[in-house]
Formats: C-alpha cells, structure tokens, sequence
C-alpha cells in the first residue's frame, strides 16, 4: 500500500492513529482508527494521502458504537477527542503542502483517462521534489511523454486549468546533453493499465540543474545526495560522458559547468 510521503505521517499530530487507521482500513478491519479515517477521508484525499478506497457506510454512527461497546458512560467526550484529533491531522496535513502532490496524483488519474495505447510518462523537476516528499510544492510539473498521444497533448490545456498546475513537456535533455543510460536508471512512481509514471533519471535532472545553478536547483541535488537517490562518484562520471558534446548546447559554458559539478560531488567527501 502506498501514502504520499507515508514516512512523515506520525510527525503530525493525530499522525499515529492515522497511519494505523489506513492500514485497517485497508485490509477491511473496522477499528476507531479506520472508522475514523473513513470519517475524513474527503478531507483527508484533497489534502493529498492515498486514502483506500474501501468505505463504511454511517461511520460517525459506527465510531460512536464501537466506543459505547467499551465503555458508554466516555463514548461521547472519546469521540469528540478523535474527531479532534481528526481535524488536527487535516489542517496539519494542509499547512505542510501536501495539496500539490494531491494535484499531482489528479493530472496522473487525467493522463490515464486520456490515453489511447501504452506509454511512460517521465516526471522532473518539481514533480520529483514533491512526489519524493522534500518539497511541499513546485510551480512547474514537467513531463516526458514516450510515445507522444494526441489525446493526452489536446487534454493538457484544460487538466493546466482545472488542477491549477504548470504542466510543461520538458525533461533534462533538453538542456543538456542526453545522459546514457538514463532510461535504466529512471525509477517508476506508479504502473497502471495504459500509462507508466516514472520520475526521470535522478542523475540526469541533477546535472541539469547543477547546470542551471539557481538556489533551489542546488538545494534539490544536495536533497538526493542526501537520500542517496545520486552518488557523487557516478554523478562526475556521468558528467565527463555528457563533456564531449556538451559544445551542442550554445547556452552552456562547459568550463562553469565543469567546475560547478566538480565543486558538488568534491563536497562531503571523506
């Protein structure tokens, strides 16, 4: 079973009864947690979790018996302790930015409803930030489409406006040089029936955004040096494959952008 960013559920306040309540609701067990879940679940999928599909019906009536079996005379203040806890969690989750990977999973469920045949869809930038979970939100959700789909291409203007996204066709090859191998490494998010979503090579976005050098493109490749998504040693490695044709790209000053990785897989080292 999958959560958006499962790992950061219990930081939050009422995040433990939540996390034990997705799982029970997951495999059918009717507890306080998973009623309680099934309670918020509206509130709880707009602020961006993987809530299960699974529902029971009246649960604000199946909590408040589950509690009376136990103990009748505290049934109504236990009840409104979770509720409480309920809606803690909610705002939480709000203020912490999960709505953008919950658009994100949108524009996802949009792309398979919208596809005529087989094909990837290779997410970068800040995509890959907030779906990984280091970032909160992005202003741009960048994709690679193999093969191309009329369909998908006439749906994107209007998935643009309805989910509020910046969705661009854009990858790291377009920036610089095409790394080998970056198929191989990309890592896959999610196969459904038409579509496969994967997040881009984590090598190739980060030698492009060393090559861009803003402050949050930094910021994002010391992200996955940290989570050991990109090793320093292959980074360079990589990088001295891409140098040779690195005279295609007009905008790129190869000597700043030697230096500029150089400088990032030399720091940290022991």
């Amino acid at each position: 079973m999958e959560f958006e960013r499962a790992t950061d559920v219990e930081a939050l306040p009422g995040g433990d009864w939540i996390r034990a309540g997705l799982q029970d609701l997951a495999q059918g067990r009717e507890t306080a947690a998973s009623l309680l879940v099934a309670i918020g679940a509206p509130r709880l999928r707009r602020a961006g979790l993987r809530v299960p599909t699974h529902a029971f019906d009246r649960a604000e009536h199946r909590l408040y018996e589950l509690l009376a079996r136990t103990d009748a005379d505290s049934a109504h203040s236990r009840y409104n302790a979770l509720i409480r806890r309920l809606v803690s969690f909610e705002r939480a989750c709000e203020c912490v930015g999960w709505r953008d990977a919950a658009r994100i999973r949108a524009f996802m469920d949009a792309v398979e409803r919208a596809a005529t045949k087989p094909m990837d869809v290779y997410f970068t930038g800040g995509a890959t930030a907030v779906l990984s979970g280091w970032r909160g939100s992005a202003i741009d959700v960048d994709i690679l489409m193999i093969p191309d789909d009329d369909r998908v291409y006439r749906a994107l203007p209007e998935l643009k406006e309805s989910l509020e996204l910046n969705i661009e066709l854009a990858n790291p090859g377009d920036f610089i040089p095409e790394v080998p191998g970056w198929r191989d490494r990309s890592v896959s998010i999610e196969r459904r029936a038409r579509v496969a979503f994967h997040h881009y090579d984590f090598y190739a976005q980060a030698l492009a955004k060393i090559e861009r050098g803003h402050a949050q493109d930094e910021t994002d490749v010391q992200e996955m040096i940290r989570r050991g998504l990109v090793d320093r040693a292959s980074l360079m490695q990589l990088f001295e494959q891409i140098e040779p044709l690195l005279y295609r790209f007009s905008a790129i000053d190869p000597a700043s952008f030697r230096r500029a990785v150089v400088r990032v897989c030399g720091s940290g080292n022991d």
